[in-house]
């Protein structure tokens, strides 16, 4: 929810997407590890955290349903990945793993929009990671509801007057407009906008419980929220 020249709808800058390389690194075990990158889109995070390690000390996968981004993908991590096209809610188009670390970064995670789905893809995650693995999503939550408590969307415009956020009545959903999307005239979903929930904390944490994974731990400085696989 930050601002972009571009309005490309990503869901961070630069520095603030290195902050979140900077994080997974932590991660990362000593040994060769396997990463698995849901939503990969054109190489955001796979490109820089490759670029951040010895050759060899990572074997990434980025998966995504838009088999467009492969190029772009296999650019940005310098053909030191491997790619394919999956989707986080069809378990079967996923590798089967296992995997250290799982990525779900972006706004992937709020496309989902039914618990149940979100149980779902919380459960075929947890089948992949290795024991004492890790799921690392964005903070979305913490700084979403934090943005919404401070006020900042209260006319649903941002203060530069370039986003837009139409909140939907009922559940926590809502369609961002940038750039030339914006309609301050217009205060419902229009036909073909995508709509995004943002999950609570609790939401998160007991759809996490009951699969099997851990509450999520908060790393701030880095903008991530981090769910591990207790197997171990």
């Amino acid at each position: 929810m930050t601002e972009h020249e571009a309005h490309d709808h990503l869901p961070y800058d630069p520095q603030e997407t290195a902050c979140q390389v900077d994080g997974i690194l932590e991660l990362l075990p000593e040994h060769p590890c396997r990463v698995l990158d849901l939503g990969c889109g054109e190489g955001r995070i796979a490109g820089p955290l490759l670029e951040s390690v010895e050759e060899g000390g990572i074997h990434l996968v980025g998966v995504d349903c838009d088999p467009g981004v492969e190029d772009r993908f296999r650019s940005a991590t310098g053909g030191k990945a491997d790619f394919g096209v999956g989707d986080l809610l069809d378990e079967s188009s996923l590798p089967s793993g296992p995997f250290d670390l799982v990525l779900v970064l972006g706004n992937l995670l709020m496309t989902i929009r039914e618990p149940a789905l979100l149980r779902a893809s919380f459960a075929g995650i947890l089948a992949r990671l290795s024991p004492g693995g890790s799921l690392v999503i964005d903070d979305f939550t913490e700084g979403g509801w934090a943005e919404l408590a401070a006020g900042r969307w209260a006319d649903g415009m941002d203060e530069s007057g370039t986003v837009q956020m139409i909140w939907i009545p009922g559940d926590p959903e809502f369609v961002v407009r940038m750039g030339p999307e914006v309609d301050p005239g217009s205060d419902a979903p229009k036909p073909g906008e995508r709509v995004l929930r943002l999950w609570s904390r609790r939401e998160l944490d007991d759809a996490a419980g009951l699969v099997g994974l851990s509450p999520g731990s908060h790393r701030p400085q880095h903008l991530l929220s981090v769910h591990h696989h207790p197997g171990r």
